[in-house]
């Protein structure tokens, strides 16, 4: 069974505590929904352009979401408009979307950066947290921003930095913050959700045949 990740939500996994982790992907098991984040994703280049103030932002995301979802993403646009304001960029083409596979479990992570820039001479590819529960650690940044370095070089070959800007904290972690041990450490992660997801297949081949994922409302994909 495959089932695919936002990059957020992947990243929220890394967070989570085991107990939390399997509850998440047994969730993950019965089915995607909507993309949490889909008004961050659209309007992230208007913002980063200044072609959108916080007006603009405000009535644009009012026509794609309502309620928290409006909420949240108004506030990651605006946190993306206020950082952007003290920078000199130069916007580029953002990468095609890609999945990558996460371990043997059929978990794929999608892949979409909200953001390609110049500036001060470097190339730069950045995603943007701003999922408020949990708080990331660096060492989840690091795992992630890993990740995330490692599936774009299959495909750009140019010399790019790659970048998470953790609106919730206002912070930029970059590649000079990666931990040395964020590939071992990722590689626990993999193992690791590899058995949660091997026991989750154990328990649904016990249940019986209309309790099994699939036959639920799906959740919402983030």
């Amino acid at each position: 069974m495959e089932r695919e990740l936002a990059f957020s939500t992947f990243l929220k996994l890394l967070e989570l505590p085991d107990p939390q982790k399997a509850a998440t992907l047994r969730g993950f098991r019965r089915g995607g929904g909507f993309n949490y984040w889909r008004p961050l994703q659209v309007l992230a280049t208007e913002v980063a352009s200044r072609r959108l103030g916080l007006t603009e932002i405000q009535s644009k995301v009012g026509t794609m979401a309502k309620g928290h979802q409006r909420k949240y993403n108004e506030n990651a646009l605006t946190c993306l408009l206020k950082w952007i304001s003290r920078k000199k960029i130069s916007l580029r083409s953002r990468p095609v979307k890609i999945t990558e596979s996460f371990g043997r479990s059929g978990l794929r992570v999608r892949l979409e950066p909200e953001l390609a820039f110049s500036a001060d001479g470097h190339n730069y590819v950045m995603h943007i947290w701003a999922t408020n529960n949990p708080s990331l650690s660096d060492e989840s940044l690091s795992m992630g921003l890993y990740f995330f370095r490692r599936a774009f070089r299959k495909t750009i070959k140019d010399d790019v930095q790659y970048l998470i800007f953790d609106c919730v904290k206002n912070r930029i972690f970059a590649e000079i913050n990666l931990f040395d041990t964020a590939d071992e450490m990722l590689a626990d992660q993999c193992t690791l959700l590899d058995t949660i997801w091997h026991d989750l297949e154990k328990a649904d081949r016990r249940r019986p045949a209309d309790d099994r994922p699939g036959d639920r409302p799906e959740p919402p994909r983030i």
